[in-house]
C-alpha cells in the first residue's frame, strides 16, 4: 500500500466530493478541515483510536458542543473511509465514546407580547431590515430565504410566498487564505421549496411602504 498523509488523501476526498454536494456543504467541510482535522492529524498516514478519543475530548474541553465534535468526526470517518477504499490509508474502527451530557439550558423564544412589539416597531420605523425582520415574524421564512426572495416569488392575488431559493455567505478557503462569498442556491432541503401564506398584517405592510421598488425595477 502507497501510504499517504491525512492531509494528502484529505485533498483528493475534497475533489471528489465537490462533485456530489452544494458549494456552502464544501465549504462547511472545508472550514473543519482547515480549522481542526489538519492541525492534529494532517501529518499522520494512520488514525489510532485513542488519539481520536483524545482529541474529541480536547475538543469538548475547549468548549464546543458534542454535535459540532461529533461533525468534525463525520468529515474525518469519510476522508478515513474515503482513503480506504482508495487503498491510500489502512482502516481502523473509531469507536468514540462521549461524557453524559448535561441538562441542555433552555432556548428563550420571543413572547407573543414582545413579537407584537417587535412588528409594531418595524411598522413604525421603514428600513428594508426591519421590513425583512416582519417578514420572518411573520411567516417563519429563515433570513436567507427572505435575502434571496424576488417580486416574481410573491403572488398578491393568491396572497402567497413562493420560496425557491436562499441566499448565504460561505467561507471560501483558496491557497491558504481565506475570503467570504455570497451564494445564491436552493433551500436547505427539498421541504424547504414551499408556499407560504400571506397574512392580512403582511399584505397590508406591502402596500403602506411607499419606498417599495416596483416590481419590474426590483426584479432587474
Amino acid at each position: 500500500m502507497d501510504k499517504k498523509t491525512i492531509r494528502e488523501v484529505a485533498a483528493l476526498w475534497k475533489s471528489d466530493k465537490q462533485q456530489y454536494v452544494k458549494q456552502s456543504t464544501m465549504s462547511a467541510y472545508a472550514l473543519i478541515l482547515e480549522n481542526h482535522i489538519l492541525p492534529a492529524f494532517g501529518d499522520k498516514s494512520h488514525l489510532a483510536e485513542d488519539d481520536v478519543q483524545a482529541f474529541a475530548l480536547q475538543k469538548l474541553n475547549d468548549g464546543l458542543s458534542q454535535k459540532t465534535v461529533k461533525d468534525i468526526l463525520i468529515v474525518l470517518k469519510m476522508i478515513q473511509k474515503f482513503g480506504v477504499k482508495a487503498e491510500l490509508l489502512e482502516f481502523s474502527d473509531l469507536n468514540i465514546k462521549y461524557p453524559t451530557e448535561q441538562k441542555r439550558k433552555e432556548l428563550e423564544v420571543l413572547s407573543i407580547s414582545h413579537q407584537k412589539k417587535l412588528m409594531q416597531y418595524a411598522t413604525d420605523n421603514f428600513t428594508f431590515r426591519n421590513l425583512g425582520i416582519y417578514i420572518c415574524l411573520s411567516t417563519g421564512m429563515r433570513i436567507g430565504e427572505v435575502c434571496a426572495l424576488k417580486w416574481s416569488d410573491i403572488d398578491l392575488a393568491t396572497e402567497t410566498i413562493h420560496v425557491n431559493r436562499t441566499i448565504e455567505r460561505i467561507y471560501i478557503i483558496e491557497g491558504g487564505e481565506g475570503r467570504t462569498e455570497l451564494v445564491i442556491g436552493t433551500p436547505k432541503t427539498k421541504n424547504s421549496m414551499r408556499e407560504i401564506p400571506i397574512s392580512k398584517e403582511l399584505t397590508y405592510q406591502q402596500g403602506t411602504y411607499k419606498t417599495y421598488p416596483s416590481p419590474k425595477e426590483a426584479d432587474e
